[in-house]
């Protein structure tokens, strides 16, 4: 049977522009490879403003034998090395056969291209040639060394139109490379390995930085940011010995999985955004990290002084006066954490979006003396504004349906009319009879008609096949399951 199908090639006829908009989002693999669709198409690529070369691009099917055959590694480490050293090289050629500017480049690497010098070249041309905006480099250590350090020249990172960059996997011996880097607004480092002295001189040296995320970073003790500019700071699975925070114009604050074991000062008076949690992790590290969290949050709210030299901790200032987002860890099933999202609610006056995580391994309730049984906690408390005038977004992770848990959501659900959507992800230890009042949520009188109750994981759709507890008209459209 002999089909005619007629038609118009409309990616073809898109202008040039758009097409290099289009190809920016692939691999550097992908994109060259649409040079074969058509003679159009074929120096397409080359005006393309993101090049991304990614770790696929330069060990090809290299790693992957590699990793599963240990004799490999013995007896063909230098054939790997080779590989991804042409893979690196073809980097450079790439670049120079590319033809207009670059706004975003991202290149992975081997640390042996220090010694080369190819790592310096390639920054050399991407900033004077290509007059790159955003940079990231990743060094790939495929046989872990302590000797190797990076070796780039002073000043390296000085470029009038680079503005964003990231590096992974890199080991600082100095600050040198951002030397006079007056340009940089956003750093980002991942895995970076360096110490104090380093950081604060990096930061000192990119006097112009908004924008600053440490990310699993090694070799660090205490961090120690005094900084009018700084307006965004994330730190994210770090372990310190001490924090000093002091930012006047910081709005975005970010610690998660910190763990600080001794001091911790944080004065950051414009905070809009806030999170302090723990991921899990380890378990006994889990549990430091969330005692820190529930002591900074009881000195924060003024439960407990301003000053106590046993644990190190100052208040600086009243983080919450100003925040719109805050995520925090709670266990709702704590009478005194029940306090402590009291007191939030009362000093967040204009809080928009909540999120809380409830640790696996919470505490549980406490000894705390109430003249009222504990059920009616949330009932019996007054009505902040930020409840009744600001809510609009609450997420929970980790609900397992216990009573205390049940009723604090209810208590948003009946009297948050601004609020238009709640995302309850239950944990691991859901039991049965937890997941079943969970589902019963979505029934509750709600004091929002427009708010969307979402409920994760999806396995929980499979108790609403029970008839006699809920039927399609009950449900209507006030609730989504989610994966």
């Amino acid at each position: 049977m002999e089909m005619n199908i007629e038609g118009v090639d409309q990616i073809s006829s898109l202008p040039d522009a758009l097409l290099s908009r289009i190809i920016s989002h692939l691999s550097i693999s992908e994109s060259i490879r649409t040079s074969i669709l058509s003679k159009r198409w074929k120096n397409i690529w080359k005006s393309s403003s993101c090049l991304h070369f990614d770790t696929n691009f330069l060990t090809k099917f290299c790693i992957d034998i590699y990793d599963r055959d240990a004799s490999f590694r013995d007896y063909n480490r230098k054939r790997l090395y080779d590989e991804i050293s042409r893979g690196t090289g073809l980097v450079e050629k790439i670049i120079d056969s590319h033809e207009t500017k670059l706004v975003s480049c991202s290149i992975s690497h081997i640390e042996d291209n220090f010694k080369s010098g190819l790592v310096e070249r390639l920054i050399k041309n991407l900033k004077e040639k290509k007059l790159i905006e955003e940079l990231s480099l990743v060094c790939e250590q495929l046989f872990v060394s302590d000797k190797f350090r990076c070796n780039l020249p002073p000043g390296i990172f000085f470029c009038r139109t680079l503005h964003v960059l990231e590096l992974k996997g890199y080991r600082l011996k100095d600050a040198s490379p951002f030397e006079s880097c007056c340009n940089l607004v956003t750093l980002r480092l991942n895995s970076v390995n360096l110490d104090d002295k380093t950081l604060s001189r990096v930061i000192l040296n990119c006097m112009f930085l908004e924008d600053l995320c440490l990310c699993s970073c090694t070799g660090l003790k205490k961090i120690e940011i005094h900084d009018k500019n700084l307006k965004s700071l994330k730190l994210n699975g770090l372990d310190l010995e001490g924090i000093d925070i002091k930012a006047e114009g910081l709005s975005i604050l970010v610690l998660n999985s910190v763990s600080c074991s001794v001091n911790m000062k944080i004065n950051t008076p414009s905070l809009v955004e806030f999170g302090f949690c723990s991921d899990g992790g380890r378990l006994q590290k889990s549990t430091q990290i969330y005692s820190r969290i529930i002591d900074f949050l009881e000195r924060c709210c003024g439960l407990l002084q301003q000053q106590n030299p046993n644990n190190g901790f100052v208040k600086c200032s009243n983080p919450f006066g100003q925040l719109h987002t805050l995520s925090i860890s709670l266990a709702l099933d704590s009478q005194m954490e029940q306090h402590i999202l009291d007191h939030i609610f009362r000093l967040c006056t204009h809080l928009q979006r909540l999120g809380i995580s409830i640790p696996p391994n919470n505490r549980g309730p406490s000894d705390w003396e109430l003249p009222y049984p504990t059920s009616m906690f949330w009932e019996k408390r007054e009505l902040h504004d930020s409840i009744t005038h600001s809510l609009k977004l609450v997420k929970i992770k980790g609900f397992c349906g216990k009573e205390e848990e049940i009723i604090f959501a209810k208590h948003l659900i009946r009297k948050a009319p601004m609020l238009r959507r709640f995302v309850i992800e239950c944990g691991e230890n859901c039991s049965e009879t937890g997941a079943r009042e969970t589902l019963g949520l979505p029934l509750e009188p709600r004091a929002s008609v427009n708010l969307s109750i979402v409920l994760k994981p999806k396995m929980l759709a499979k108790e609403f096949q029970c008839p006699q507890i809920y039927n399609a008209s009950q449900l209507r459209s006030a609730v989504f399951f989610a994966s």
